[in-house]
């Protein structure tokens, strides 16, 4: 049985329609325990902004697993967001997409 010490990586991918989202780190490598911090600049004043996580193992699945104490969101003007994933685990790892809207998802 692995300890879950391994090394975790987090991929970050941009989505939106004729508006630019730029993510930041594109990927990065990180430890058991730590904390990932993803940024999320849009161009636009859009409302409401988006993170979605997909990983070859997970079935989908809407904010299943969504833990306020493991993600902290933040937003401090209308253009730029992080979500900082605390404590982070092997199935932390996925691609994680940012979009933005002035409508909500249904």
């Amino acid at each position: 049985m692995s300890s879950g010490k391994g090394i975790i990586m987090f991929m970050v991918v941009s989505a939106g329609v004729g508006k630019l989202i730029t993510q930041w780190p594109e990927e990065t490598l990180k430890r058991a325990g730590e904390t990932v911090d993803i940024s999320c600049y849009q161009n636009n004043s859009h409302q409401l902004a988006y993170m979605f996580r997909t990983s070859l193992w997970l079935q989908k699945s809407y904010a299943e697993g969504y833990s306020e104490a493991k993600f902290e969101i933040s937003r401090d003007n209308s253009e730029l967001s992080v979500i900082a994933i605390k404590n982070v685990t092997r199935k932390d790892a996925a691609t994680y997409f940012c979009a933005a809207s002035d409508h909500t998802v249904s």
